[in-house]
């Protein structure tokens, strides 16, 4: 079975390429378990952990309850605020901070999270922005199953080098809940069922433009998923995955006008995960996925889906990853109902010299939109079949002073290509100090 180390939300405070809204259409996957597992646990990586332990923060503990904490403050440069062709640059700021708390006892364990991050550009003010997200989540262990609960809101904001997104000059601000209940039910052979049931929310802002308003609530939608996993134990921590998943997707604001874009979805995967244990860690899932909209006016939307991440550490203090998606996602405008999306992306992280970590990433998406079926040639909703790719390169180095402080510097580059616009591509420098309690 999967390996959970119930830790702390933050155990080992290894600073990523803290950038600004790094290219990332499916930025949510950030936040949430791999397709077919629990929900509520508290996840870490085993080998990280065992190399850095000596800088290790080490929070503060009351009994069985565990705080951390941690803030950061940056410096640096954007060659490319807005991220729009043309776009000029300028100095950038941000300030993160974040509070994390875990309870373990016996059977039961419960955390919450709560993180704020601040940008700041003084040459474009329009630009600053203030994302927040919060966590909560828990779980029950019957002795033979087990039931996990999570719960998580998210205020974000939209950029031009998101999939999907508007090409505006400044940010969409938005709001996303998602609530996620799991149960997994084991068999006394080596069978075991987890069925889950979610929902999500998501609110748009009305977008202030000059000289007007762009109002962006035709796009909040809810999202309620159903499904349950088959997992098969084999040796060792290897399992057989079997997912049957189903989706409906309702839009809470209409537009006048405008044929419903509410839509009914069910995919099925089936792969292997090879667990967390020794060097080489493989997780794959495969399917297919189908989307059916209310209105005859949208095309049906069929495409494969898949899910793939694998870790590799070639010696104690070198971690590699490589991850792959592809699927459907919904568009932001109103003749676009939804996409296929392909992104991979590929890391490196070496812990050199016990108190230096070096890391390096680059990753590419990509965003296929259909063209509107005939009956809509000519109208409003008319959309011709186009594509975006987005590429993105970044390396950073952290040091770590002690436990509780490093320094940290990160570069990134992002470049995107999309048909009808100019391609445009952004450099981003940041010098960061780190605190961790």
């Amino acid at each position: 079975m999967r390996t959970t180390l119930y830790v702390s939300l933050g155990l080992i405070v290894v600073v990523p390429l803290f950038l600004p809204d790094s290219a990332s259409a499916q930025v949510l996957d950030t936040y949430f378990p791999p397709m077919g597992s629990g929900f509520g646990d508290i996840m870490t990586e085993p080998a990280q952990v065992r190399a850095l332990e000596e800088y290790a923060p080490l929070g503060l503990r009351y009994g069985p309850l565990r705080i951390d904490a941690d803030a950061a403050e940056s410096i640096g440069y954007d060659s490319d605020i807005a991220r729009l062709a043309n776009g000029t640059g300028g100095v950038m700021e941000t300030t993160h901070a974040r509070l994390a708390g875990a309870a373990v006892w016996q059977r039961d364990q419960v955390h919450a999270e709560i993180s704020v991050d601040d940008y700041r550009f003084p040459s474009q003010s329009i630009q600053n922005r203030t994302n927040w997200t919060v966590g909560l989540g828990a779980v029950h262990d019957f002795g033979h199953d087990r039931l996990g609960m999570a719960y998580t809101h998210l205020s974000l904001v939209q950029t031009p080098m998101d999939l999907g997104a508007l090409i505006l000059s400044r940010p969409i601000p938005y709001q996303y809940d998602d609530v996620r209940l799991s149960y997994t039910a084991t068999t006394h052979g080596r069978f075991s069922f987890i069925p889950e049931a979610g929902i999500n929310r998501y609110n748009f802002d009305r977008v202030v433009l000059v000289p007007g308003q762009l109002d962006q609530t035709y796009r909040n939608r809810a999202t309620i998923t159903e499904g349950v996993t088959g997992r098969y134990d084999l040796a060792g921590t290897t399992q057989i995955l079997v997912i049957l998943q189903g989706t409906e997707i309702r839009y809470l604001d209409r537009t006048p006008g405008v044929p419903s874009r509410d839509s009914n979805g069910v995919s099925a995967m089936a792969g292997m995960d090879f667990g967390l244990s020794g060097p080489l860690r493989f997780r794959a899932l495969v399917g297919y996925q189908t989307r059916v909209y209310r209105s005859s006016l949208y095309q049906r939307i069929t495409s494969p889906i898949a899910e793939a991440e694998l870790g590799w550490n070639p010696t104690r203090l070198t971690t590699m990853t490589l991850s792959v998606r592809h699927g459907i996602e919904d568009g932001a405008f109103e003749n676009v109902v939804g996409f296929s999306y392909t992104s991979a992306q590929i890391g490196v992280r070496h812990n050199y010299g016990r108190n230096l970590v070096l890391n390096a990433q680059a990753g590419i998406e990509k965003a296929d939109y259909s063209a509107a079926s005939g009956v809509l040639r000519n109208t409003i909703l008319d959309q011709i079949a186009s594509n975006q790719t987005v590429y993105n390169i970044g390396a950073g180095a952290q040091w770590l002073l002690n436990r509780h402080l490093s320094v940290t510097l990160n570069y990134n580059f992002s470049s995107q290509k999309t048909v009808g616009y100019r391609t445009f591509s952004d450099h981003t420098v940041l010098l960061s100090a780190h605190l961790a309690l």
